[in-house]
């Protein structure tokens, strides 16, 4: 806005001189169409001020799985040294699969309840474990491919994985597949199995 009002004085100050050096009828033409395009210039400017799109983000309310811990597989054994107990955790990498178990399966029911139901999960990056084996992935996480779910329990001395839920082409889960699986895992925290009936 301030270079807008720095031009248009610009522009004023411009015509003052233009008008200066010329004389009679040209004068006040010149004066009448110079205030005329300043007041739709003015005009064009607040209108748009008042009237312009307002741009909102979309906003990722409290719980978003965009908001959630991400960890390297590579890191996964420190993280669980360093915090024992049970965890779950999403193994995704940047392909279509990932984006649409975390967005399109996941995000809606974070949401669902004004408190989030589900339970903290934890992002594991698998884009740089790439050429993991499927054994080696089998033995460290129970799955044999991803995008997954993996609930871990993490001791002293040992890691349990407890349940796994893992994503394919052929027989792909649904939101309400994911739901059930938290909620049968002891992790979904908010109302399940009731049918919102309208009278």
């Amino acid at each position: 806005m301030k270079d807008v009002s720095n031009n248009l004085i610009f522009c004023l100050q411009s015509a003052i001189l233009l008008l200066a050096t010329l004389g009679g009828n040209m004068r006040k033409r010149i004066i009448l169409i110079a205030f005329t395009a300043v007041a739709l210039v003015s005009l064009f400017v607040v209108l748009y001020d008042q009237f312009k799109p307002k741009t909102s983000a979309l906003t990722l309310r409290a719980g978003m799985p965009k908001s959630e811990t991400v960890i390297k597989l590579n890191e996964i054994q420190t993280f669980l040294n360093d915090n024992p107990g049970q965890h779950v955790f999403l193994l995704k990498d940047s392909d279509s699969d990932s984006d649409y178990v975390e967005d399109a399966l996941l995000a809606p029911l974070t949401t669902e309840q004004e408190v989030r139901p589900t339970p903290e999960i934890i992002s594991i990056d698998m884009s740089e474990a790439q050429n993991i084996s499927v054994t080696r992935l089998k033995q460290l996480l129970g799955v044999e491919k991803y995008p997954a779910f993996v609930v871990i329990e993490a001791k002293k001395d040992k890691v349990d994985v407890k349940s796994t839920l893992v994503f394919k082409q052929d027989n792909p889960f649904t939101s309400d597949d994911l739901k059930t699986w938290f909620f049968d895992n002891g992790l979904w925290t908010g109302p399940y199995g009731i049918e919102n009936k309208k009278s």
